[in-house]
Formats: structure tokens, C-alpha cells, sequence
């Protein structure tokens, strides 16, 4: 008789009992990851990189839309349409990972997949414009950049994650071969500059998101510390 008691809910359903202790499980797992990056304040020499990422990313995605609208003024009529033209094998803009840890590790992953699609359009556009053009300058002047970046990204990794050995990304695919005709070198240039432009601005999010959660806790006190005597 007791089977039918109030007791039984509390017994009789061990595959409810499952059901609701996985998703916590996981979801308690997941807090501890993200918390051992942005639970807790970085320490300063971390928040310095990370400013230092930033401040790299903002540069270059400055430069880089400079060099966009550079590279579009050189292809002559119908850039637009050309531009709209979509390109295989371009690495694609978005950041990809679960927690912080893995999407700063995309970052640093796709910058380096970027990299020799950038050279391959410069080589293009060194068969195609005089040695004094300005279109080949900021192209080498991106291509310096790059460097920069992903070496800050690589330090704030390391300290972030002092006890992983992170390898520098290997070859992550090779651009496609050189184009059969003009339009085709055009669209791929423009789909390069373009996606690596849109990266860059994904990048610059990321790195302010985390900015915003991890250091300033150390620099300013919790706003509800700071608002309730101000009135």
C-alpha cells in the first residue's frame, strides 16, 4: 500500500532522477571551465596581454578595411558585382569554440588559416600592379601585421593556460591555384580581404567580451558597491 503513498515520487523514478542530474552535471562542468578564465580576475601581466590582442586586432582590422576599399578602387567597373561572387576554400570569418579557452585558440588557429590566402593574393596582385602601387604596400603592410597579432594571441594563451604546451598551428590547407582568368583573381581578392575583415571585427568582440569580464573586476568595484549611495 505504501506504494501508492506520498512516497513514492521521491524513489520510484530513477530515469527522472537521471535526467536531471546530467544536464547539471554538464552544466557544472562547463562553469568550472569558463571560471578558471573569467570566474576570477586575471592577473595583471594576463589582462596586459589580453589588452595588447586587442589592441593588435583593433589596428589591423583598421588597416585591413583601408586595404578593402584600396583593393576594390583597382578592379575597375563592377566591383560590386564581382565582390558578391563567392570564392572556395577562403576561411570563413566566425570564431568557433565552447568556452573562452577554445574560442581564443580559434582565433589564434584561423589567423594563421588566413595567412597564406593574404600572400596568395598579394603574389596576384604583384603580376597586376607596378611595384609602386599603393594597393601592393598595404598589402605587405597587412601582411606585417599578422605576425604581430597572432604572437600576442600566442603569449596570452600561454599565460592563460601555463600548463599546456601550445604548438604553433601547423599548415591548415593551402589556397586554391591561381585563377583561370581576371574575374575569378578578382572575386578571390576581394572574398579574402573581405572575410578576413569580418574575422577581424569578430575577433576585436571577443577580445573586449572577455576584457570586460575579466579585468575590470580587478581595476573597478562591483557596481552595486559603487550606485547605491550615490543618490
Amino acid at each position: 500500500m505504501r506504494g501508492h503513498g506520498s512516497s513514492t515520487p521521491a524513489t520510484g523514478s530513477p530515469s527522472l532522477d537521471r535526467n536531471l542530474c546530467v544536464p547539471l552535471l554538464v552544466s557544472l562542468l562547463v562553469c568550472m571551465c569558463v571560471s578558471s578564465v573569467v570566474g576570477v580576475p586575471l592577473a595583471p601581466s594576463s589582462c596586459s596581454s589580453l589588452k595588447k590582442s586587442l589592441k593588435s586586432a583593433r589596428v589591423l582590422h583598421w588597416e585591413t578595411g583601408q586595404l578593402l576599399e584600396t583593393y576594390k578602387a583597382n578592379q575597375g567597373e563592377g566591383v560590386e558585382f564581382i565582390c558578391q561572387a563567392q570564392s572556395e576554400g577562403v576561411p570563413e570569418a566566425t570564431v568557433f569554440g565552447q568556452d573562452w579557452t577554445e574560442r581564443l585558440s580559434g582565433l589564434h588557429v584561423r589567423l594563421h588559416e588566413f595567412t597564406p590566402h593574404l600572400r596568395h593574393v598579394a603574389e596576384q596582385q604583384a603580376d597586376l600592379q607596378p611595384p609602386s602601387s599603393k594597393l601592393l604596400r598595404d598589402l605587405d603592410q597587412v601582411q606585417l601585421r599578422v605576425p604581430h597579432l597572432a604572437s600576442n594571441l600566442h603569449g596570452l594563451l600561454q599565460l592563460l593556460l601555463p600548463n599546456s604546451v601550445l604548438e604553433p598551428p601547423g599548415p591548415t590547407g593551402q589556397p586554391p591555384l591561381p585563377p583561370l582568368n581576371s574575374f575569378q583573381q578578382k572575386a578571390y581578392g576581394c572574398s579574402v580581404l573581405t572575410r578576413f575583415h569580418t574575422f577581424l571585427s569578430n575577433s576585436q568582440k571577443e577580445l573586449k567580451a572577455l576584457r570586460g569580464v575579466a579585468c575590470k573586476r580587478r581595476m573597478d568595484p562591483p557596481s552595486y558597491t559603487t550606485g547605491q549611495h550615490r543618490h
